[in-house]
This record gives structure tokens, sequence and C-alpha cells, in this order.
């Protein structure tokens, strides 16, 4: 397996059948692929949508926690559960673009093999004018204090190397949605 695409999702009923669509269409024909949805014990019908879907996409894995454990939680046990030697990350909203993806491959074959990590950037975000803003100032504060010019830390969409992430020391905490 040459790619997992894990998608943390939490109440997102109307987002799931769709993005699986995208997804499978922006990488059917690109490379060989899995998808991994993690669902965040969501109390909405997002658990009915994913089982319905698994008939219908081959690539599908669902995984489901019992509990509500946040983001980042549900982000490191999709990569655990992944087949895949490099894993994609997207925000269950439909707010990062799959078609991006082969992007992220296409920069990661670019580079000497080094580089562990690609990460996106929303330029044209779907969000409320006070959460862009609030966004935009956070991502120049830490970058003014780490000075590592990443323009947006918050982007969900990434592309890393399952190794590489599951030898980073993990944090506990419930990140939310």
């Amino acid at each position: 397996m040459a790619l997992s695409v894990v998608v943390p999702v939490f109440n997102e009923t109307d987002n799931v059948r769709p993005l699986i669509e995208e997804i499978v269409a922006a990488l059917r024909g690109v490379c060989d692929f899995e998808i991994v949805y993690v669902d965040d014990a969501s109390q909405d019908n997002t658990p009915d949508v994913l089982r319905e879907s698994l008939q219908f996409y081959p690539e599908l894995r669902v995984l489901r926690h019992r509990k509500q454990s946040g983001q980042s939680t549900a982000v490191r046990n999709g990569v655990r559960a992944a087949r895949g030697e490099w894993i994609a990350t997207l925000d269950g909203d439909g707010q990062n673009d799959p078609a991006d993806i082969p992007k992220l491959l296409a920069a990661r074959d670019e580079v000497d093999g080094q580089h562990k990590l690609f990460a996106g950037w929303r330029v044209e975000r779907r969000d409320s004018g006070s959460k862009r803003w609030a966004s935009r100032w956070a991502n120049r504060i830490r970058s003014r204090l780490l000075r590592d010019d990443t323009p947006d830390t918050g982007c969900g969409i990434k592309l890393f190397e399952r190794a590489a992430f599951l030898d980073l020391p993990y944090f506990d905490h419930m990140h939310r949605y």
C-alpha cells in the first residue's frame, strides 16, 4: 500500500460521502491507496453514512471511537491503523481539496528523500471572516516565535511518512474539531 488517506470526523453526516467521492476521484489511477475514516464518537448519522459507504468504496476502512477523544487522537489512531508507507490527512469538513494530494505527492517526489512532511496552506478558506482573521494572527505569532516560515500550521492537509510520524512523541490532549 503506497498511501493511506486518514480523515478524522465528528458529526459530519453531510460531508462524508462527497469527500469520499472527491478523494477517490483525485487518487484513482494516481497511486495505490486506502481511505481510513476515524469517527470520533459522532452523535449524528455519520456512523451510518460511513457504514453504507463501505459497500461502494473498496478503498474505504472505518474506525470508530467509543467515546470522543479529539481530533489529534483520531488522526493518531488512523495513522496507527493505516497500511500505507505514506499518510495524507484531510479535515472531514471538506475544507481541504483532495485534488491537492497528488500535488503533495509530486512535491515529495521532487526532493532528495530527506523530507518527511509536506503541509498544505489554506489560501481560499471557507471559514467566517473572524475565524480567518484569528487564524492569520495565530500563524503570524507562531511563525515569529519559531522562525520556521510555516504559513499555516492549522491546515489539515498534510503528507508525511508513517514511520516518522509514529516516532514522534505523542501529547495526549483533547484537540477539538
